[in-house]
């Protein structure tokens, strides 16, 4: 039994017709408890996608590209309306979207992202920047996702994370500024050898 066959309460049921006796009745009451926690969620989802819609900050969170009432509601219960950050480079820190720095002597060193801040949020964004780039409306973050995997050969796992890094700030700057999100294209630094070496090292 794969849990892909015990994904859904309708999955588990088929699922569990070949167990007999005390397994089949044990499987049973493990669906009902699945049952109620799947109505529960149905119906916080449906509320929190009820305040995402009616509070000014949510939905001009979601006029960026990606960001649905889900992502918009968990971003501003965790990180408020901005104004205990002077700037966003403060909340992707807080979040833990900061890569770690080494140090060797004089040679330093980017590493993997701090993973310090809330989990679950830095998932949320992480699949909110995937959404952003697969999108017709997704901009200049698209733009540069697009410019430094295609022809920089950056990995796309590593360059998306550096999305939704970004992603987390222009979000900052939306509940900072109260204002919604323009589409704006990405001004790629072909003539600036100091942002391209800058732009290879933040992917």
């Amino acid at each position: 039994m794969v849990r892909k066959n015990l994904a859904t309460v309708e999955k588990a049921r088929q699922a569990i017709e070949v167990l007999k006796g005390r397994l089949r009745e044990d499987a049973e009451g493990q669906i009902k408890h699945l049952e109620l926690y799947e109505k529960r969620i149905k119906e916080l989802k449906g509320k929190m996608k009820q305040e995402a819609k009616a509070d000014d900050d949510m939905s001009k969170l979601q006029t960026i590209a990606g960001v649905g009432p889900i992502v918009a509601y968990a971003f501003v219960a965790h990180v408020g309306d901005g104004s205990r950050f002077s700037k966003g480079a403060q909340v992707s820190n807080y979040i833990g979207f900061v890569p770690r720095l080494d140090y060797s002597g004089t040679i330093r060193r980017h590493g993997h992202i701090t993973k310090r801040g809330n989990g679950y949020l830095r998932g949320l964004l992480v699949q909110a920047a995937w959404c952003m780039v697969r999108s017709r409306m997704g901009g200049c973050l698209k733009e540069r996702f697009v410019y430094i995997t295609k022809y920089q050969g950056k990995s796309k796992k590593k360059t998306i994370v550096s999305i939704a890094r970004r992603m987390t700030e222009l979000m900052y700057s939306v509940l900072r500024d109260k204002s919604k999100y323009e589409v704006r294209p990405w001004k790629i630094p072909l003539n600036n050898p100091a942002e391209m070496a800058k732009l290879a090292m933040s992917a």
